[in-house]
């Protein structure tokens, strides 16, 4: 197979010698009058040392792996701040849910309190009682005020008895608010007269005949709020505040005692989601704000501008370090490999001509067979890899014709490449379309491919042939053929039963529940008879749903199967057909089939034919019911069923059929696709957008689809 192959590429002397000048190909023996690079180190240009060279390499490689590792350390890095911001603003989400919960379950219990009978009744010192109990419960005072007298009528702080001749104090601005407004409300810190300590107010409007009569109010302690915060799990260098309407902190979670009910040192005059500044120790924070709707306080949570820096230094170091240890530790391994490049390829590495041995490897280590043919196509060379792949020793083969390694019945010319190789001499493949054999020492033969390149040399025109064992990969190929052809009998086998039941479903829908519902029909029609006029309309009534019913599972019986196929034959069954569907969508249809022989085929290629129409027909009426006319034909060109459905529809763009790699159009044109592709056939589609759709369908009549 290969001396004649190799033959063709006798074209004369070369022009080119890249390959014996640098060794004797038969004998690998070096020469040393050539040097094919000793243009790198010709006059006047600079001669540097293997190890300037490795290191400017080392260098040029490790600068931008660098790099590289700076960009994602530093991504890191700034991951993890962003992380870092993202936790503080959600800490002050959730410290506002915490306090909004706290403040509406004690503005329920006030609302419970508001509406007890004894303050209904006026029955005050019941109500002072109950009201005590309550602020026992929440460690807190519970006032009443007289909003028409101006007087405090129950003071959980005092006695009932003490307050009645006790001086109340002033109304304020807050509790004029919630008694014209009428709704419930939160003040700001201020200092509790009987408990001298600084507190917020809930206040509950208390209405009596459609006016404010009373204003039930609640002292809260601040460190319950602190409570709140000391509650919550936040980060160790984190601190929360949370800061009334006028500037004053409400609780902190750092040194609460020591700031609570005391005024910002900087008031918060503008708002902002975050802000930076320095704390009242002199640390420098970012602040992340966020205000409550419920009570107009704002929550701060405070991150130190050290803490997110401090992922930023991280991975400096980290990257200093590991990179500069990396960077070392390459400078360290590039001077011993210098030295021994030095000592065996010269200073430059380029100043000596490769040895035998490192062409042997070179021409050893190639992963398939190669060998190496001169003009008369003897075997000159070759390597260990063919001597596995034919089982000849390499002696046995030096200087034998190639055409020991081809079966017999590729021998005497056979098997020649085209005028345009022989002319050009490029390196190509062998055998293109057809396969190739070789012939081991045992007799026994095994599929290649091979690959010829021409050698140019001053003696003459070398080839260098390289085999490649394909059985395994013609033995996957066959194995995936015959997989398929299972697959697409499966598949025909599959449809075959999916007709069957379809006709014996609709067998039985017609013959058994068709002969069932006119027996029925018939006894009702004898039933009108014997029965009053006044309930005659009503048995009609009932016969005319169950005519609508019997023309329906016709209709079903119909789409499942029409009887006519076998009956009638193809051809009128989809006359019928088209015309039914044509009287049912309103839609004018031209059926054509002058060719009658359709009956010879087999069933499942009339099925097909049928379900490709009963399908193609369909999609008209679902994707284009504007449509006006519709032509199907049915014809046989030279062994060849073509089946044309056009439509003169808005029509679409075919490309729009593709939606990740599945056609948009659902499970009706991949069935008539695949119906047809096991039958060896194809479906092609044509539309344009406003000029209607064509469906081609093409399948081929083979002798066995014929009706023996």
């Amino acid at each position: 197979m290969l001396a004649p192959t190799i033959r063709m590429l006798r074209v004369g002397r070369s022009r080119i010698e890249p390959f014996a000048q640098s060794a004797d190909i038969a004998g690998l023996t070096p020469r040393t009058d050539v040097n094919p690079l000793k243009h790198l180190a010709g006059p006047g240009r600079l001669r540097l040392s293997i190890r300037a060279y490795l290191a400017l390499l080392v260098t040029a490689v490790m600068v931008p792996t660098l790099a590289i590792a700076w960009w994602a350390t530093s991504g890191w890095a700034q991951a993890e701040r962003r992380q870092m911001e993202q936790d503080a603003q959600a800490e002050t989400r959730e410290i506002i849910a915490a306090i909004e919960r706290e403040i509406v379950a004690i503005e329920n219990t006030m609302k419970v309190l508001a509406g007890a009978a004894q303050l209904k009744d006026g029955d005050f010192a019941d109500f002072h009682r109950i009201a005590a109990t309550a602020a026992r419960l929440l460690d807190t005072t519970i006032m009443l005020r007289d909003v028409q007298r101006d007087r405090l009528v129950v003071n959980t702080a005092v006695p009932r008895a003490a307050l009645a001749d006790a001086q109340p104090p002033p109304r304020d601005a807050f509790e004029d608010e919630r008694a014209g407004s009428g709704s419930v409300g939160v003040s700001n810190v201020f200092a509790g007269k009987f408990s001298k300590r600084p507190v917020v107010r809930i206040t509950v409007p208390v209405e009596q005949d459609g006016r404010v009569a009373f204003l039930l109010s609640v002292a809260v302690p601040l460190y319950k709020f602190a409570e709140i915060l000391n509650g919550l799990s936040m980060g160790d260098e984190q601190t929360a505040s949370v800061v009334d309407r006028n500037n004053v902190i409400v609780a902190r979670s750092r040194r609460n005692e020591d700031y609570a009910g005391t005024s910002l040192v900087v008031p918060i005059t503008q708002w902002q989601e975050v802000g930076q500044g320095r704390n009242r120790e002199g640390i420098a924070f970012h602040w992340f704000n966020r205000r409550s709707e419920l009570t107009g306080w704002t929550i701060t949570v405070g991150v130190p501008d050290a803490a997110l820096a401090a992922p930023r230094r991280r991975a400096l170091g980290t990257f200093a370090a590991l990179g500069g240890l990396a960077f070392l530790l390459s400078l360290g391994v590039t001077y011993p490999l210098a030295r021994r490049l030095s000592e065996q390829s010269g200073a430059l590495g380029v100043d000596r001509t490769p040895t035998r041995e490192e062409f042997a490897v070179l021409f050893e280590s190639a992963p398939n067979g190669v060998l190496v043919a001169d003009e008369a196509g003897r075997i000159i060379l070759l390597n260990a890899q063919l001597e596995s792949q034919f089982g000849y020793r390499r002696n046995e083969l030096i200087g034998q014709p190639v055409d020991v390694l081809s079966p017999e019945r590729f021998r005497g010319g056979q098997g020649r490449l085209p005028a345009a190789f022989m002319q050009a001499a490029e390196a190509q493949p062998v055998g293109a379309g057809r396969e190739l054999f070789g012939r081991r020492k045992d007799g026994t033969e095994f599929p290649l491919e091979i690959g010829l390149n021409p050698i140019r040399t001053a003696g003459g025109t070398l080839v260098m042939a390289t085999v490649v064992d394909i059985t395994r990969r013609k033995l996957a190929a066959d194995n995936l053929a015959a997989a398929l052809a299972e697959r697409d009998d499966l598949r025909r086998r599959f449809l075959r039963a999916q007709e069957e039941e379809r006709l014996r479903l609709a067998h039985e829908l017609h013959d058994q529940t068709g002969q069932e519902l006119s027996a029925v029909m018939i006894e009702l029609k004898g039933l009108e008879m014997n029965i009053r006029e006044s309930e005659r309309d009503r048995l009609r009534l009932l016969r005319h749903q169950l005519e609508r019913l019997g023309r329906t599972l016709h209709d079903v019986a119909w789409e499942l199967r029409p009887a006519s196929i076998d009956e009638l034959g193809l051809a009128s069954a989809l006359s019928d057909y088209v015309s039914v569907w044509s009287m049912q969508f309103g839609i004018a249809a031209d059926f054509h089939c002058a060719d009658r022989r359709f009956d010879e085929l087999t069933d499942e290629v009339r099925t097909t034919i049928y379900r490709v129409v009963q399908e193609g027909l369909t999609n008209v009426a679902k994707h284009a019911p504007e449509a006006t006319s519709v032509s199907v034909v049915i014809e046989r060109v030279d062994g060849t069923i073509r089946i044309i459905i056009e439509d003169d529809g808005r029509g679409f763009d075919p490309a729009s059929l593709q939606t990740a790699g599945r056609e948009r159009g659902g499970l009706g044109l991949a069935g008539m696709r695949e119906r047809v592709a096991l039958l060896g056939g194809e479906v092609e589609i044509e539309s344009t957008v406003g000029a209607g759709t064509a469906i081609f369908a093409r399948i081929p009549v083979a002798p066995d689809r014929m009706v023996a």
